[in-house]
């Protein structure tokens, strides 16, 4: 006997858009960790099992090194499902864990987890295996025997955004227990002209550096430096706050609610954002409210609107379709591979599609940008997939990093995917 986690996603992916093209939701940056992390960290020592659409299967075998849509359990096995939207609470064990009982946990239309023997398992594989399938989980549900329960998963990308901060904080307290706070300083550089705040909400991670003239802030929140971190002069980091792995701040202003994940260089100035990781937003400019994806290169001077002129909520252009996100401060959301050109302006609200190429500076018109567009306000076409692919390949190697043939073919997928979104393009 043996106890297996399945994380899956469910037919909502396509509201995380477009930062879900290429990848399932659990994989996203919140706080400190990626939501698969946050859940696996609640149910410690079980195998892991991912669930995704079919597509995007090989790239996430080899990017996690985990078990991908794999069903093979034994009948006196112990399987939990678990949401990938959900963001657990310190109290989720209580409410969704392992039982010989089988349950379906349901938030309103949301399912959130299921528990069960391995024997069970089997009578809902085929349900389990199409989560992801169009109001699949709402049609199965008056057939089910359901336990409602007061977690509810977040729903749209500008959720992750407005609870990083909350998040940050959220993760700091779980990962306390395994950082080595004693013996912080022997293995970083903290100038002695640099300043930081309430030194017990600050964790510097091995190899980083904190050069003269920086500010660490944690008055307001913890602030978590991962390892090989270099934060340059003139840098003020306000928590609560994250920055990842070989990530360099350039100076300027890293204001409360971010996360920047590993190998990113930043500067400018950046205020409740998430960077995903392997992004530059090198120079001036300013990124609000915004979630950017991995791979992305902002032009200098690439600012973003996070807030209307007259204070009202930020609707956003989501699958043709109109959402009102019910905030008053919403930011960009950035895509994979994307590029900006100098003095790119965004709107609040604007999505920018996978491998789109933006430049010729001033505001861009629309709200939303499909993937592999190529152009500026006044004129827009295809990105042809063989030059943006050309990009992506060079952009990469430029990090170490070998663009390989599963990406490749994943790529093409999602060109082929949203080839009607481009239809009015020149």
């Amino acid at each position: 006997m043996s106890k297996k986690l399945f994380i899956f996603e469910d037919d909502k992916y396509d509201r995380f858009f477009p930062l879900t093209c290429n990848r399932p939701v659990y994989e996203l940056l919140c706080g400190i960790m990626r939501i698969k992390g946050k859940i696996s960290h609640v149910f410690p020592g079980v195998e892991v099992i991912l669930l995704c659409r079919d597509y995007l299967e090989r790239v996430l075998i080899t990017r996690t090194r985990q078990k991908v849509n794999q069903f093979e359990v034994k009948k006196d096995d112990e399987i939990l499902l678990i949401n990938g939207r959900v963001l657990p609470p310190g109290d989720f064990s209580e409410k969704v864990n392992f039982s010989n009982r089988e349950s379906f946990f349901f938030s309103g239309d949301d399912l959130v987890g299921w528990a069960g023997k391995g024997e069970v398992f089997g009578k809902y594989k085929a349900f389990f295996q199409s989560l992801y399938v169009r109001d699949q989980i709402r049609s199965q549900k008056s057939k089910l025997t359901v336990t409602e329960i007061d977690v509810k998963p977040v729903n749209y990308l500008w959720d992750l955004i407005s609870q990083n901060g909350n998040q940050i904080e959220a993760d700091f307290a779980r990962l306390k227990p395994s950082l080595d706070f004693k013996n912080m300083f022997k293995h970083c550089q903290v100038d002695d002209d640099s300043l930081i705040y309430e030194m017990e909400k600050v964790y510097i991670g091995p190899g980083s550096q904190v050069e003269g003239q920086a500010v660490l802030d944690a008055r307001s929140g913890s602030i978590f430096i991962g390892e090989k971190v270099n934060i340059q002069p003139h840098t003020l980091v306000k928590g609560p706050c994250y920055v990842g792995d070989g990530s360099v701040l350039t100076g300027g202003k890293i204001r409360e609610g971010t996360s920047i994940g590993p190998v990113c260089r930043v500067g400018g100035e950046v205020d409740n954002s998430v960077f995903l990781g392997y992004s530059n937003k090198y120079h001036e400019g300013f990124l609000g409210h915004a979630y950017t994806g991995e791979w992305v290169n902002l032009g200098a001077l690439t600012t973003n609107s996070d807030l209307k002129n007259n204070y009202s909520t930020v609707k956003v252009m989501m699958g043709g379709e109109t959402v009102d996100s019910g905030l008053t401060k919403v930011g960009s959301f950035i895509g994979d591979h994307v590029k900006t050109g100098i003095g790119t302006l965004l709107n609040t609200g604007i999505s920018i599609g996978f491998a789109s190429n933006v430049f010729g500076g001033g505001m861009l018109k629309s709200k939303y940008i499909p993937a592999f567009f190529w152009g500026s306000a006044e004129k827009q076409e295809v990105y042809e997939f063989s030059k943006a692919l050309q990009t992506i390949r060079v952009v990469m190697e430029r990090r170490g990093v070998e663009l390989n043939g599963d990406e490749e073919n994943l790529f093409k997928k999602i060109y082929e995917l949203t080839e009607k979104e481009r239809g009015k393009l020149s």
